[in-house]
């Protein structure tokens, strides 16, 4: 038999092979659209642009929260028909001030109606782990649609499922009144914006399967806020069973408040509104936008956030952990080494201390005695930060406010798990580096590997692309391998040691990424005596006077 001509044979050979490949893509096109189902009804989605991963936009994972249900307990999804198209993102909850500003969300609204999540999976078959995002905002704003949160690059780079979600903040959801107490059948108030949260995973869990999830091995995470809930849904008990990791980004145990303060709080709002805190139909006919006045930007001051009801929260976070009443699991957190470092540049006075000033000023800004001062100072050396007050300034407002709190929490459980990974994010070689370092919020476009992508590709150097996606990759393979295994460690990657009361150890996450032993342990310890003996302080340096 006579051999085909060249040219025959490269298209025969063609031919063959997009036989071949043609259903394949089909079928990973198809993977993308084909109906999802879900417990209240058939989901269509669409391929993202990478076409490595599928998306649903916009899914409900309870009824919206408005009338009657305003400041409920989150109620179920009503069932449509047909199959409803998931392009859409949600709109985001209302919110106002600078978490409204720097959302870049493109839903392009704000309603009470937001109850709604969104999912990415790998565009291929398979049964995947889960990671469960959780905004922050200081439970005042941001939403799960953020550019910096999508879930493509995080899924695909990983074989990972993605969730992220919106959950009712500010007054909408953490408004206190014995009202809304004696009207709930658990007696459950103050806590809808976490109630949802729990709401979203119970969700994830009965219907994650369908997307390619596994839902015996779900990993939630978040930051500020959102590391604040983690560890309250590490602590309450309606989240018994709903996951099997937790990551903690910039979060602690000590963001809820009891009962009497909520009360305090929510009928001084309500007579704001010019409503009787017993008249909750005067309350729930207010427009959403005066409501929303009723804050302002109470994210400075942390007025909202949960409040140990007795139900999603039967103590704080701190005191159910100490306790060893909480949801074990292995837990992976950190913070950033500067995450307050704005505060020390808005302090224009505190800002040009002199070395020779240190010590006066520690005396007058935290109210202490000369000799607690050089304990202080002992503690924070200067020469640790380049002789500079400020800086070891900035590093102590850090600790008291965020990594102290998020340590205390990881200690404690210390005492029940052994998975505990603690970490401090370090790279600063960013816009404006020299003053703010890294700064609160910073590490999030790196685990996402949302490099390019807003809010945070506005304080990054272009130019450091290359640096800091070798980083981002590092960061991505220890969370991703996390959320597989409840380990970090995985082959290339800088060995982690685990966390233990014994060696202190953590992980820099820097350029040079290695292990440390922390000085935690005895700044932490300073600064819980320091809150018992100054409970009416709050501490900000913001009247230093040598």
């Amino acid at each position: 038999m006579k051999k085909l001509p060249g040219a025959w044979r490269i298209a025969l050979i063609s031919t063959l092979l997009s036989a071949w490949l043609l259903p394949l893509k089909a079928h990973s096109e198809n993977l993308c659209v084909q109906p999802v189902k879900t417990g209240s009804g058939m989901l269509k989605g669409i391929s993202e642009k990478n076409n490595k991963t599928c998306v649903w936009r916009g899914i409900p994972y309870a009824a919206p929260p408005v009338g009657e249900l305003r400041w409920k307990a989150p109620q179920p999804v009503k069932a449509w028909g047909g199959l409803k198209e998931a392009s859409t993102w949600g709109h985001r909850c209302m919110q106002s001030g600078i978490m409204e500003m720097t959302n870049y969300d493109p839903s392009g609204g704000m309603s009470e109606d937001c109850l709604y999540l969104n999912i990415w999976r790998p565009n291929k078959p398979g049964k995947f782990p889960v990671m469960f995002w959780i905004h922050g905002g200081g439970y005042t704003g941001g939403t799960g649609n953020t550019q910096m949160y999508w879930g493509d690059r995080l899924s695909a780079n990983g074989d990972v499922v993605v969730v992220t979600f919106n959950y009712r903040l500010n007054v909408f959801g953490f408004l206190t009144l014995p009202a809304l107490r004696s009207e709930d059948p658990n007696q459950s108030v103050g806590n809808y914006g976490s109630l949802d949260q729990a709401a979203a995973l119970n969700w994830v869990n009965d219907n994650i399967a369908n997307f390619g999830g596994d839902p015996d091995n779900i990993t939630i995470f978040g930051e500020s806020a959102g590391g604040h809930s983690v560890f309250s849904l590490i602590a309450s008990p309606l989240a018994k069973g709903l996951f099997q990791k937790a990551i903690v980004e910039s979060g602690g145990v000590d963001l809820s408040a009891p009962l009497e303060k909520g009360y305090e709080q929510g009928k001084g709002i309500a007579k704001s509104m010019g409503c009787s805190p017993e008249n909750l139909s005067c309350l729930r006919k207010l427009p959403a936008k005066k409501l929303l006045k009723a804050f302002g930007s109470a994210i400075l001051t942390r007025a909202f956030g949960p409040h140990s009801d007795g139900y999603f929260l039967p103590g704080s976070p701190r005191e159910m952990i100490a306790s060893g009443q909480f949801n074990r699991t292995p837990i992976l957190a950190g913070s950033n080494k500067d995450e307050m470092s704005m505060m020390v540049i808005s302090n224009r006075e505190l800002y040009r201390a002199k070395p020779g000033q240190y010590e006066k000023y520690l005396q007058a800004s935290l109210n202490v005695s000369e000799a607690e001062a050089h304990e202080i100072a002992q503690l924070y050396p200067l020469s640790e930060f380049d002789n500079l007050p400020r800086k070891a300034y900035g590093q102590m407002i850090t600790d008291y406010w965020i990594p102290c709190s998020m340590y205390d929490g990881l200690a404690l459980a210390a005492r029940y798990e052994g998975e505990l990974y603690l970490y401090r994010f370090d790279y600063h070689n960013i816009k404006l580096g020299d003053f703010l370092g890294a700064a609160h919020s910073f590490e999030m476009s790196f685990v996402f590997d949302a490099l390019d992508r807003n809010p945070g590709k506005a304080v990054l150097k272009e130019e450091n692309m290359q640096e800091m996606a070798a980083l981002s990759r590092i960061m991505q393979g220890y969370w991703v391998n996390f959320a597989k295994t409840g380990n970090p460690n995985c082959p290339g990657l800088p060995a982690w040691p685990k966390f233990s009361l014994d060696s202190q150890k953590f992980m820099v996450l820097d350029v040079n990424t290695r292990p440390e032993t922390s000085a935690f342990a005895g700044r932490c310890q300073l600064w819980n005596d320091y809150r018992e003996k100054h409970p009416e302080l709050l501490f900000l340096f913001s009247k230093p006077k040598p």
